[in-house]
């Protein structure tokens, strides 16, 4: 039953709205189904971090070394800052366009997707304060190594399969091709999206 309670915690924080959400999404709409899922991926492989420092107690640490999740914070602001700034200088309808070839364009932007996935999400202040709380709740000091690893891998197979989902939906033609039409002001709502995001992460970070 605990197995089961865990699995659904992860779709439920996986669907509340968040960095991870936008950046699937607009990678997802700009870039094509392949590089949504990239990002997906790169989500999953940062959740594997969050899963192996809460485990072998770096939360711990963290309690004691306040500095070290105030950096984690920072450096999570400002990536956020980073892509939000990129967003909100997509190019009018009538600008320059990329003219790059599409087989280098594919390459290139997959591994931007993977990285801006694992990124966003790795460097995300939120991600590791839900691993305590999930963690505090249903781990205790008799709990079994394997089991905390099982509760774990469900919570990346269950954020994973949302994003992974959500980008191969929002892909299709139809969204892509409206998308294309209004991506000017799209990609600028996007990028103010995640610019608030990362303002409030450094408002708690100050008022905290």
């Amino acid at each position: 039953m605990l197995f089961f309670e865990v699995f659904l915690i992860g779709i439920l924080a996986a669907l509340s709205p968040g960095p991870d959400f936008v950046v699937v999404m607009k990678n997802s709409l700009g870039f094509g189904r392949r590089i949504g899922i990239a990002t997906a991926i790169g989500i999953a492989f940062a959740l594997f971090i969050h899963i192996t420092y809460t485990i072998l107690g770096f939360t711990y640490i963290m309690e004691k070394v306040p500095s070290i999740f105030l950096t984690i914070k920072l450096m999570g602001s400002l990536y956020l800052l980073w892509l939000g700034f990129q967003a909100i200088r997509s190019a009018p309808p009538n600008g320059p366009r990329q003219t790059d070839t599409p087989q280098t364009t594919v390459a290139k932007t997959l591994l931007q997707g993977f990285r801006e996935g694992f990124l966003c999400n790795v460097l995300n202040p939120k991600a590791a304060l839900f691993f305590l709380s999930i963690f505090s709740q249903f781990i205790s000091t008799d709990t079994g190594s394997w089991v905390r690893w099982i509760y774990g891998l469900e919570i990346v197979v269950a954020v994973g399969l949302w994003f992974v989902s959500l980008s191969a939906v929002i892909s299709y033609r139809t969204f892509r091709e409206f998308y294309e039409r209004y991506h000017y002001w799209f990609d600028r709502c996007l990028g103010s999206i995640l610019i608030y995001f990362a303002v409030v992460i450094v408002v708690s970070t100050i008022t905290s």
